[in-house]
């Protein structure tokens, strides 16, 4: 029997990673754990956890899931009537809705967390179904024992817009497995050239989906202003926007050339052979490749956007923040790096050191503390 259950969507994206992550370590620490996924997903994150339930098959469109959400949401209950966890943990605001529906179900046998991974603010005010959502989190989220936000400013977001949840809120950093990203970037067996070898164009590389939301578009614009041949860039992924982003690189024609490489299974050795990594986005709640980037001792420059990066790079101390949409202020970030030696060295020796601050492990530390009083309140 599992003391905890995990609920998210699926094991695709950050959410799915973070989710995928804390699946597998909690048991090696001692709190036996399972997972009950909404759907599958194709190229899903690997998890060793053999606790894993996928109530429906893969799907990947939302409407279809929504059309099926009945028959995953009477899963969900049979699933916690059968294991009777002491906690269920859920991900996402559909998770989060979906475990207080059970829990009245069940009439409350068990204690609930909800980890938030969106900035209510941004994320659900930008929605079409902006009332909705809002009224959804203010009905459900209360209803928790505990509420979880991702950084800090996805927490003052849920407090200042969901006043009664003041005193439920704490904020718990995602979680990275520093040690497994160290390892796979050393899989490649022909790394790329390092940042200090002048033979070689200064190369950026930026990793993630290929959406309007990560805003790539402005970083093809800031290879346009740098037009310099001794400056390349790669992003790595796929997304919607594939078309729209390799015709606007098409457009523009830059010396400083900009591939789209799609995705890559392992794309830590590309990032650590990188003279610097590049985050775009119009929002992260948190940002876990930034952690990444550090922990192999790689500069970053982060848009400031709400409003991981921040928090992450302290204000702009472990890396360079530019304003969100600004392609002149990233191009002139770009060109401060591949010019500053010293700049380059001090930011890659502080890396590792702060990524320790987000690792696995102390991620760990803070759930188990904050799942340790519901665990022993089912006890007695």
């Amino acid at each position: 029997m599992p003391d905890v259950l995990f609920v998210a969507p699926d094991l695709h994206g950050g959410v799915g990673r973070c989710v995928a992550f804390i699946a597998d370590a909690l048991p090696q620490r001692g709190v036996p754990a399972s997972l009950f996924l909404l759907r599958s997903r194709n190229r899903e994150y690997p998890i060793a956890n053999p606790r894993v339930t996928r109530a429906l098959p893969v799907l990947e469109s939302p409407s279809a899931l929504r059309l099926r959400l009945p028959l995953a949401f009477a899963r969900l209950v049979a699933q916690i009537r059968r294991d009777k966890p002491a906690v269920v943990c859920s991900h996402g605001l559909l998770c989060n809705m979906l475990v207080v529906l059970a829990k009245k179900v069940l009439r409350g046998q068990f204690a609930t967390v909800a980890f938030e991974h969106s900035s209510p603010a941004i994320h659900y005010g930008a929605s079409r179904m902006r009332r909705l959502k809002c009224w959804l989190v203010s009905q459900t989220y209360r209803r928790h024992d505990a509420v979880v936000g991702v950084s800090r400013g996805v927490k003052e977001d849920l407090v200042s817009m969901f006043p009664p949840l003041r005193g439920k809120v704490r904020t718990i950093y995602n979680g990275v497995p520093l040690e497994d990203v160290r390892e796979q970037s050393s899989a490649w067996p022909a790394p790329l050239p390092a940042a200090g070898d002048v033979t070689q164009p200064y190369h950026v590389v930026a990793v993630g989906r290929l959406e309007a939301v990560k805003d790539y578009a402005t970083l093809i614009d800031a290879a346009a202003l740098l037009d310099d041949p001794g400056i390349r860039f790669t992003i790595l992924g796929e997304g919607s926007e594939h078309a729209a982003l390799q015709k606007r690189i098409d457009a523009h024609a830059s010396r400083s050339p900009v591939t789209l490489a799609g995705h890559v299974d392992n794309p830590f050795p590309m990032i650590a052979g990188a003279g610097a990594f590049a985050l775009t986005s119009l929002r992260e709640s948190f940002g876990n490749v930034l952690v990444e980037a550090l922990c192999l001792g790689v500069p970053v420059i982060s848009t400031d956007c709400p409003h991981g990066p921040a928090e992450i790079l302290d204000s702009g101390r472990y890396g360079l923040l530019v304003p969100v949409g600004d392609a002149a202020a990233l191009a002139a970030a770009v060109r401060r790096l591949a010019d500053d030696g010293e700049m380059r060295e001090r930011l890659a020796a502080q890396g590792p050191e702060r990524a320790d601050a987000f690792s696995l492990e102390r991620h760990c530390q803070d759930v188990i503390a904050l799942f340790q009083p519901l665990l022993r309140r089912r006890a007695s």
